[in-house]
């Protein structure tokens, strides 16, 4: 089905995807199927296939009208530089914002990450429009001239999730996903703690080592890396996945886990940094609970939650999944 694009839109586009893999080749492959559906001029190139800067490239940008690029942005800084020397119109996709503080205090004061983020903040400069996929992210300095459009891939829950015997166990609850200050994670297992009197086991699937805290939490066990069938099938045996932020977290964000989590037939507890639009969709929709102002969570109340998983996982995606026809009319419509 072709996608109807207003007036206007005789731009010429060229998309550089620099993503190997994970949440933002998701979005970026989604977003390269909508312009193959569309009746907009493209070309799309594949860099991290690719790398380094090549001739071929510099001849794409002299013929596009409008250069597309994404997070982490980087690593396209040389294309958004000769884009504007050569008067063509940039677009940045932006999922993440540097660089990355705690209370106001940068995460990592590593010389390389100061240059990473000087580099991905000199493209946003360049950008002459920036896409965001919530409106949270319209809340931070940086990105306050940013329009939030719906541009994030599309998902369906798994139908065929076994269905628990008891509601009497523990809440088993599985975290997948990098251990560091900015997930607040120490936080949610103490609100874990407390929500449900103790009564939950914490799955934690991660390359990275656990906190000294929770290292001997009865509660807790440290799984290791898993590939992407082993987490599937310990999801398939869990009641519920968690999303977890540091409260002191300065950034906006668009947790992708949840997006996984609820893919694998699962819903999400949320613990952490108040991110209005994200936890008003995630709590209508009824794909998750925000445990911070819960005053009790039971195996019950997650096992209600998880028998309309399917219904609430598709409201959730619907809510940020890509709009072809008004996110190409976002890129198309930009002007110089």
């Amino acid at each position: 089905m072709k996608t109807v694009v207003p007036s206007g839109s005789g731009a010429r586009v060229v998309v550089f995807i620099t993503s190997p893999g994970g949440a933002e080749a998701r979005i970026m492959g989604n977003i390269a199927s909508a312009l193959r559906a569309s009746n907009i001029n493209h070309e799309v190139r594949y860099l991290n296939r690719n790398r380094g800067f090549h001739v071929e490239h510099l001849t794409l940008i002299l013929r596009s009208d409008v250069i597309l690029l994404h997070s982490p942005l980087f690593m396209s800084l040389h294309y958004a530089i000769w884009a504007r020397l050569l008067g063509k119109r940039v677009v940045s996709i932006v999922w993440d914002s540097y660089p990355v503080t705690l209370g106001g205090v940068r995460f990592d004061r590593r010389l390389r990450r100061r240059l990473f983020d000087w580099m991905e903040n000199a493209v946003l400069w360049c950008s002459n429009r920036i896409l965001v996929p919530s409106v949270d992210f319209l809340r931070h300095p940086i990105l306050n001239r940013a329009r939030a459009v719906k541009l994030w891939y599309a998902i369906r829950a798994l139908s065929d999730q076994p269905r628990p015997a008891s509601s009497d166990a523990p809440l088993a609850i599985l975290f997948a996903g990098q251990i560091n200050r900015t997930r607040g994670l120490c936080g949610a297992v103490e609100q874990l703690d407390r929500v449900t009197q103790g009564r939950f086991h914490l799955l934690i699937a991660s390359g990275d080592p656990l906190p000294t805290e929770l290292r001997g939490h009865a509660n807790v066990r440290h799984l290791g890396k898993l590939d992407r069938q082993g987490l599937r099938e310990v999801a398939a045996s869990c009641d519920c996945g968690l999303v977890s932020l540091a409260h002191d977290f300065d950034g906006p964000g668009l947790p992708s886990k949840t997006f996984e989590y609820l893919e694998a037939g699962i819903p999400c507890v949320y613990h952490g940094k108040r991110l209005e639009h994200y936890l008003a969709v995630l709590e209508d929709s009824g794909a998750g609970i925000e445990i911070a102002s819960c005053p009790s969570l039971t195996r019950a109340d997650i096992l209600a939650k998880k028998q309309g998983i399917a219904e609430a996982a598709a409201r959730f995606s619907d809510a940020f999944a890509l709009d072809p026809e008004s996110f190409i009319a976002s890129v198309a419509s930009v002007e110089g």
